[in-house]
């Protein structure tokens, strides 16, 4: 066979596993079988369930066996015992007859169901009268098809229902419907069968969504009591109300877009939660700031807003700009990349109406002299008031002299981004593709090479089951007598594919991670013989395959195979990398049949002599019944002893046209060859693949691939001549998947421009503004060096994230000096009263990002460990970004004008501020 791999476009996948169902007891496998097919029809029909497929359940065949000498007593082939069965076991319809009374339909039938009904089949009748049938010649098994009936859970004999829910259902209810089944049925089960769940998906799924939410309310929380703490608490709350009336838009129209409620479109809200109130907190502090100065009411409000009301607005823009790319990312992240996408722009352009239209509207109402003498508010004025006397002790001091001396300011600044960098390309933060998504489940799977026996796959299985029995002994021993596992189920399909699937108990249930679980399998099982691949796993999803890959491309198949067993040797000797494999399968005993030239003089030919072996030895399907939900072969063959060795090949009688048995061995001649087992092609070139795992807590696959690639492959090509090598797999798609999100930052830094040039009037102040997406860059490189976390693709959108964050504090800031300016305010002087002024916004719409994304930060739960990378990414940037907004912005801004009147060029005395054009 030869195996065409093409490269192709992922889609995502139209349905969802919901949970696994076994049928177990010490019955026979057809009792299991039938209640497992009766069971999949009444689940197929509960509501929301898309798909149910049997699992470790065997075809159900119905074999006729007749021997060699019986054929030649009789005088007959297995082709014809199998045409007596197709002229006498039909349902046939004949049409109808018209009569004057109506139509009466025609219609033969004598289709036999069954061993006793097949038996009963007239191959032939004598002259004497007397009648030759099926059961006379041969044996009749109304069994199973010859595969490995090999399918337990927890060692007990199980057929298992694998459901699936539809992209619409929601797995939650379909989940407790199916217990509610399951229960059900146990009442009606016979005796010594039970049935049981496993894998609940719904139950994993309720759990994350759980902890999501604690996360999201956790989060508004600590936002409410920052901004409570330096905001009236009348415009804390109403400013807070903006987080619902966000969520809610963006819940209301995720239908539209094809998005559900689920662990991404959660964490989207949670890392949007801090994001969604900047504008109303620049909104807010400004509307109140207006009241104070020149008293209450709705003209003093609408003043408020409208004077920051364009930087706001675009502010906002600018952050929707920076989510857009990751709405056109596709791949191995794309699921996770739309839902995040798509949900914070919602909630972002939700948050925009809110803040401009409906925010003022209740702040008409807030007094602003009136209060109320408390606890809280004592409270309240103390940190507002120490905010004031901060500004106005340390921090405007400080900027003035930072804007005097604003060339060293930079310098010093471009040193610490210099060091910075150093430090993240410097070895110190490993870098992987993609954070896996640890599960409650450790999978251990198999392939036999070609040829191998499947008693060989069984003892593996068991091999595998008793060291894994080992292994929750000892965890259990170390965990005061808690067992570590839960629930293991073992398959083997297709004779040469096997897998054992463990269900570990609840994180707060045991005292190790499945990781570690993996690894310690892994360690007492050791190398496999006989194995063409092995693995041992503990992630959910790994981002398009085992890490390191590569593909070998020639046109000599020995050169080729050489090669790739030499590279697969070659990274094995790499520490962290394991589970090293090729695709390459070494080729099975095969015994090529020729015909002799003896032959042709008897009118044999060469179809012949290959139609009567193949009957013989695979079978001359006769039929195709439907029985039940089951369609079941009926085949026509010699017995199993008479298939079993070369010497039963070898004493085969063949049959001539003119019906004259010759033995095998005068017509035909047998040649032992070895034949590939598997042919891979790639780009129309035979390729070989070569992958390996690698510990991510340890190693950087992604150093390890350029090394291969700068280091050893060039001498693997000269070594082998002809043979060409690129990446593959994950490997392959980490770089087209990169490519991706470079051409996505690099569009949206065009865009994030174009739209602060347009309200500040500008072309080089977005350039001072745009300075500060290095510096948050790099608070995201010490966020995970903190955190002790490896950065990831994941981590990379976070970054791009950020761009469009933090140019929001900056593009205000810039708008007020600007105002200054018009003013009539020298440019230094505006600056430094620009950071005092917006020094209250800045800081609190930087501190609600980050504090609402503590929780997140924090959280333990290895579901949150791929999406933490980005919550870092997002909370620490915009952190480091905010210094760099109150520091150096305003120098930025002064070193323009020194630029300018470097190269003789004068800028305007005045710059139109933003504020203005509303």
């Amino acid at each position: 066979p030869e195996e065409i791999e093409r490269p192709s476009v992922r889609r995502q996948v139209f349905r969802a596993q919901v949970m696994m169902i076994q049928f177990w007891g010490d019955v026979d496998e057809a009792t299991l079988k039938r209640l497992a097919d009766e069971a999949r029809d009444e689940v197929a029909r509960i509501p929301g369930v898309a798909a149910v497929d049997l699992m470790g359940a065997r075809d159900f065949e119905i074999a006729v066996e007749v021997r060699e000498e019986t054929l030649r007593r009789y005088g007959l082939t297995l082709g014809e015992v199998a045409a007596a069965i197709r002229a006498s076991s039909l349902d046939l319809p004949g049409g109808s007859i018209r009569t004057e009374s109506g139509d009466v339909r025609l219609r033969t039938k004598g289709q036999a169901y069954t061993a006793d009904e097949f038996s009963r089949i007239v191959i032939r009748t004598n002259p004497d009268g007397t009648r030759l049938t099926v059961g006379d010649i041969g044996k009749v098994e109304d069994g199973f098809a010859e595969t490995w009936f090999y399918s337990f859970f927890d060692g007990r004999r199980s057929i298992g229902l694998d459901v699936y829910t539809s992209k619409q259902g929601s797995e939650i209810d379909v989940g407790e419907r199916l217990r509610t089944w399951v229960s059900e049925r146990q009442q009606r089960l016979p005796e010594g069968v039970q049935v049981d769940y496993w894998g609940d998906a719904s139950y994993y799924l309720g759990e994350r969504l759980g902890m999501m939410l604690e996360n999201l309310a956790l989060g508004s929380l600590l936002v409410f009591v920052l901004l409570g703490l330096f905001l009236r608490p009348q415009v804390a709350f109403w400013v807070i109300v903006g987080i619902p009336v966000a969520f809610l838009g963006a819940l209301a129209l995720m239908p539209v877009l094809d998005l559900s409620i689920n662990l991404l479109s959660l964490f989207a809200l949670v890392l949007v939660l801090g994001i969604v109130v900047d504008d109303a907190i620049v909104i807010g502090e400004s509307a109140y700031a207006e009241m104070e100065a020149t008293g209450e009411g709705r003209d003093a409000v609408v003043r408020g807003a409208q004077r920051v009301a364009t930087p706001a607005t675009f502010g906002v823009l600018t952050t929707v700009a920076a989510f857009a790319p990751m709405v056109f990312v596709t791949g191995a992240v794309e699921r996770i990349a739309h839902s995040v996408g798509w949900v914070v722009i919602l909630a972002l352009l939700f948050s925009l109406v809110e803040s401009k239209l409906i925010l003022p509207a209740h702040l008409a109402h807030v007094r602003a002299r009136r209060r109320r003498e408390g606890r809280l508010t004592r409270v309240q004025d103390a940190c507002a008031n120490g905010l004031a006397r901060f500004v106005k002790e340390r921090y405007e001091p400080f900027l003035a002299r930072c804007v005097a001396h604003r060339w060293t300011t930079l310098a010093v600044f471009l040193g610490l981004l210099i060091v910075s960098v150093g430090v993240a390309v410097g070895g110190q933060l490993r870098f992987v593709f993609f954070p896996n998504l640890a599960d409650d489940f450790v999978r251990a799977r198999i392939e036999l090479t070609e040829g191998a026996p499947e008693e060989l796959a069984v003892q593996i299985l068991d091999t595998l089951q008793t060291e894994l029995d080992a292994v929750d002994a000892e965890l259990r021993e170390a965990n005061d007598g808690r067992p570590a596992v839960r629930h293991t189920a073992t398959f083997l399909f297709g004779g040469s594919n096997g897998q054992v699937v463990v269900e570990l108990h609840s994180g707060e249930d045991r005292s190790v991670t499945p990781a570690q679980v993996a690894d310690r399998w892994r360690e007492r099982v050791g190398e496999i013989a006989g194995l063409q691949k092995f693995d041992i796993r503990s992630e959910q999803f790994s981002g398009g395959g085992k890490p390191v890959s590569f593909r070998l491309y020639g046109r000599d198949a020995a050169q080729l195979e050489a090669a790739s067993t030499a590279l697969v040797e070659h990274l094995r000797s790499y520490a962290g990398v394991f589970e090293v494999e090729s695709s390459t399968t070494s080729g099975t005993r095969e015994v090529r049949l020729e015909i002799r030239p003896e032959a042709e003089a008897l009118g044999l030919t060469l179809a012949d002599l290959a139609r009567q072996v193949r009957q013989a030895f695979y079978g001359a399907e006769a039929q195709r019944i439907q029985r039940g939900t089951n369609e079941i072969k009926v085949m026509v063959r010699y017995p199993e002893s008479e298939r079993r060795s070369l010497g039963d090949l070898e004493d085969m009688w063949i049959r001539t046209p003119d019906g004259t048995e010759v033995p095998f061995t005068s017509v035909a001649r047998a040649v032992f060859d070895e034949a590939p087992a598997r042919i891979r092609r790639f780009d129309r070139r035979r390729a070989v693949n070569v992958s390996a795992n690698v510990d991510l807590d340890t190693v950087d696959p992604g150093e390890i691939v350029r090394t291969v690639r700068e280091d050893y492959l060039p001498t693997l090509e000269r070594r082998f001549p002809g043979v060409e090598s690129a990446l593959s797999g994950a490997a392959e798609e980490e770089q087209e998947t990169l490519r991706l999100v470079a051409a996505g930052a690099v569009l949206a830094l065009l865009v994030i421009y174009a739209l602060m040039a347009v309200p500040l009037g500008s072309y080089a102040q977005p350039l001072v503004i745009m300075s500060v997406i290095p510096f948050g860059v790099i608070g995201a490189v010490m966020g995970h060096l903190a955190f002790g976390m490896a950065a990831s693709l994941v981590s990379l959108m976070g970054c791009i994230a950020l761009a469009g964050v933090v140019v929001n504090d900056s593009l205000i800031m810039v708008d007020f000096v600007n105002e200054s300016v018009a003013r009539g305010r020298p440019r230094a002087e505006a600056a430094v009263e620009a950071g005092a002024k917006r020094f209250r916004a800045i800081m609190l719409t930087s501190m609600t990002t980050f504090f609402g994304l503590v929780p997140m930060m924090l959280e333990s739960s290895g579901a949150a460990s791929f999406m933490k990378p980005m919550a870092v990414s997002l909370a620490f940037g915009i952190l480091f970004a905010t210094v760099i907004t109150l520091i150096l912005i305003p120098c930025l801004y002064v070193i323009l004008d020194d630029l300018a009147a470097l190269f003789g060029r004068s800028r305007e005395p005045a710059v139109t501020p933003a504020s203005s054009a509303a």
